[in-house]
């Protein structure tokens, strides 16, 4: 009777102690665990865009982004070489990074490498659209959907616990990090502690930082 209740023990042992190992490896394993319900894309306004193409490719409202741009005083003039924030959620895709995956429609002679630079203004790569479609990046289809990814954050509670909301920000040519500080108006800690080992002197690349809300 000992013996068969030692025997049952060891094995509950051996089975509690497998579970904590198998969670503890997917814990360690994920990239993430949680999004967050809002986050910004900082998105560059180029020759020839209007309000209503960005409301489009990001599936939002004309009067929610404008919710999120007080100095934008007229929906049908925004000007050009100018940023429209626009507000998405911040999803944990697939257990491994932060982003959001909206959906584009191709357009004649589209490639992955024109959508993430022109259409979405460099807030994505060709990589990471690459990376959620079937289609060869030389054979994108005309007049198809796809899905872009861009990426976001929900911060970092070890760098500041003063920010809840932050801004998907490409670098723009000629920007750098003393740029950044006078633009935000955060420190420059700040900047370089929620953006580890990012290179500021290659002169492009997506930063993230803490944003206001509306």
């Amino acid at each position: 009777m000992n013996i068969s209740s030692n025997k049952t023990t060891i094995n509950l042992q051996i089975t509690i102690t497998f579970c904590v190992l198998l969670f503890t490896c997917i814990i360690i394993e994920a990239k993430c665990i949680r999004g967050c319900n809002l986050a910004l894309a900082s998105y560059y306004v180029l020759e020839g865009t209007n309000l209503t193409y960005i409301s489009q490719i990001f599936n939002q409202k004309i009067p929610e982004i404008l919710q999120y741009n007080p100095h934008v005083l007229s929906p049908d003039n925004i000007q050009s070489g100018t940023r429209i924030n626009v507000p998405f959620t911040c999803q944990c895709l697939n257990g491994d990074f932060l982003g959001h995956t909206f959906e584009y429609t191709t357009q004649k002679g589209d490639t992955y490498s024109k959508i993430a630079r022109l259409a979405y203004a460099n807030l994505t790569t060709d990589y990471w659209i690459q990376r959620v479609n079937i289609y060869d990046p030389t054979q994108v289809p005309d007049f198809s959907m796809i899905n872009v990814t861009v990426n976001c954050s929900c911060g970092d509670r070890h760098v500041s616990r003063d920010y809840g909301l932050f801004l998907t920000y490409p670098l723009q040519a000629g920007e750098n990090l003393q740029s950044m500080v006078n633009g935000s108006g955060i420190s420059t800690d700040l900047v370089l502690g929620f953006n580890p080992g990012f290179n500021f002197s290659a002169g492009s690349g997506i930063l993230f930082l803490p944003a206001r809300g509306k």
